[in-house]
């Protein structure tokens, strides 16, 4: 598709707090945005990464794997066309590197591309008298070629992760968490489609939206725990990013300084309505909050 947009990536922890986000054009791929939306939260001591199956790519595996964090990266099926060996099929030798095919044939290393992947290539002749060879190759030369990228033990160490006993549980939490926010996003707040010109103003929108969130979310949690006062002063500060800054898009402030007015107002505005409250309120543990890291 051709058309003006902007996708947001974010993360948030297992209680389903918005950690951070970042915002790019809609042509830009999950895999290629990763990086600066990492960035922002390797900090926090992340133990394990999950992720959906845009981000399995070994530049992704061998960025996390070195950093000493495991990626949970789900099963992505093979891209082979139908009725054709599909390439787990072909066995790779780490000894000899070569792969064998499933008729016993070897496939020798033969070059390393631009892109990374090392490619093994039969013998044409060889293959040419195969019984296999309608479902290996449709090349005119009878030559198959597999593809290895360098960094393919990464990718195996990502699938010895994934096959872990528990593994499977903790990825079916990202229903209850990160899913769940996109879909509050999209429903409730207008992320469906692009509603703003410009990266930046795209930015400030998505960093006060993900803060009402949190802090709805929050006012949820105090609710419950019958802390009234707390919820009203989170409730005011909702209204005060409604109302001065959420739909006005005529300013190009940053979003470190509209957070800064928000926090000055919304204490300001607090301590004349619902008496003094801590200045700490928002000092929330770093790694469950969205607020700090705006």
């Amino acid at each position: 598709k051709h058309v003006f947009a902007y996708a947001v990536q974010t993360a948030c922890d297992k209680n389903g707090w918005i950690l951070s986000y970042s915002v790019h054009p809609g042509n830009n791929h999950d895999s290629r945005t990763f990086k600066s939306l990492y960035d922002k939260v390797k900090g926090i001591g992340i133990e394990t990464l999950i992720a959906d199956a845009g981000y399995k790519t070994p530049g992704i595996a061998k960025l996390l794997i070195d950093q000493g964090v495991k990626p949970l990266l789900p099963y992505k099926r093979p891209l082979t066309k139908e009725g054709f060996f599909k390439k787990y099929e072909y066995v790779y030798d780490e000894y000899y590197d070569c792969y064998i095919c499933p008729n016993n044939q070897v496939l020798t290393y033969r070059t390393t591309n631009r892109e990374g992947y090392r490619e093994y290539k039969s013998c044409g002749s060889a293959c040419a008298s195969c019984a296999y060879l309608a479902k290996c190759t449709q090349s005119k030369d009878h030559v198959k070629t597999v593809m290895r990228h360098i960094w393919e033990p990464y990718m195996e160490m990502c699938e010895e992760i994934r096959q872990t006993l528990g593994m499977k549980e903790l990825y079916s939490q990202r229903k209850e968490t990160i899913e769940r926010i996109f879909g509050s996003a999209k429903e409730n707040h207008g992320f469906r489609y692009t509603q703003m010109f410009g990266k930046a103003r795209m930015e400030m929108k998505v960093g006060l939206t993900f803060a009402c969130m949190n802090l709805k979310k929050l006012a949820r949690m105090k609710a419950k725990w019958g802390e009234a006062h707390f919820t009203n002063f989170i409730l005011n500060a909702i209204w005060l990013i409604k109302e001065n800054w959420l739909w006005d898009t005529k300013p190009k402030t940053s979003l470190s300084t509209v957070c800064a007015e928000l926090l000055m107002s919304s204490a300001q505005t607090v301590d004349k309505f619902r008496g003094q409250v801590p200045r700490n309120f928002f000092a929330i543990e770093p790694e469950k909050s969205a607020l700090t890291r705006l």
